[in-house]
């Protein structure tokens, strides 16, 4: 019966600690200028490249739809977003790409000048 009794020990031990991983895992959330934020798993490539605004002393950038925003604990993403980036994703329109009129060719062959004596 005490080894039925130790085993059994273990194994709630071993379901507790389980448990308690399970639990540590997820994101992390704070609040940043009084909106609440979530730490950023991932942070685009060419983040300062994506449309910005200047907010509450540093850059915020729009990227696909979300707001990421650095602070001393790292990149961050708003869950709620502030109404002051909200007018300025609303604003905003991406400048059109540079399109070529026309095709590109080789180069057109100058007029050959001909050497004719007098």
């Amino acid at each position: 019966m005490t080894r039925s009794a130790l085993a059994a020990l273990a194994l709630a031990a071993g379901a507790s600690l389980l448990m308690g991983c399970l639990g540590t895992v997820g994101a992390e959330g704070f609040v940043v200028s009084g909106y609440p934020v979530v730490r950023a798993e991932i942070i685009p490539v060419e983040i300062t490249a994506s449309p910005r605004v200047y907010f509450r002393g540093t850059y915020a950038y729009l990227v696909e739809g979300q707001w990421y925003y650095p602070t001393n604990r790292g990149w961050v993403v708003f869950e709620e977003e502030p109404p002051e980036l909200r007018r300025y994703r609303q604003t905003y329109r991406a400048s059109p790409r540079y399109v070529p009129e026309r095709e590109l060719s080789y180069p057109r062959e100058r007029g050959r000048r001909h050497y004719t004596p007098r």
